[in-house]
């Protein structure tokens, strides 16, 4: 019984509450916009700039030199040899992946856009 009284306070409590306080707050709400007036595919293409330029270029310098290095350390052993190619390989593919990216997105925005 005192459970009863004890959630019916609290459930009245928090009725009052919501009923007088959403209607005080509710005039000093303001909402901005998320995306500062741009749309999705200038923000994608922002984020696909920003991801090329700042991380996909010096990954590819660093693995570049990796696969130098590991080729040039090898001393004749070809198995070192031949994973130091693939490296450079693939830092290759993924800066060629990073590359397009930029290009596919834009591709597909002017598919959806019709033009």
């Amino acid at each position: 019984m005192k459970r009863m009284k004890k959630l019916a306070a609290a459930t009245a409590g928090i009725g009052a509450f919501l009923a007088t306080g959403a209607t005080a707050f509710a005039q000093s709400v303001v909402l901005t916009d998320p995306l500062g007036g741009k749309n999705l595919p200038a923000v994608l293409n922002n984020v696909i700039n920003f991801l090329s330029t700042t991380i996909a270029i010096p990954l590819a310098v660093i693995m570049v030199l990796v696969g130098a290095f590991q080729m040039t350390t090898s001393a004749g052993n070809s198995e070192k040899y031949t994973k130091g190619k693939q490296t450079l390989v693939w830092a290759a593919i993924g800066f060629a992946v990073a590359t397009l990216a930029s290009g596919v997105t834009t591709l597909i925005a002017n598919i959806l856009a019709g033009h």
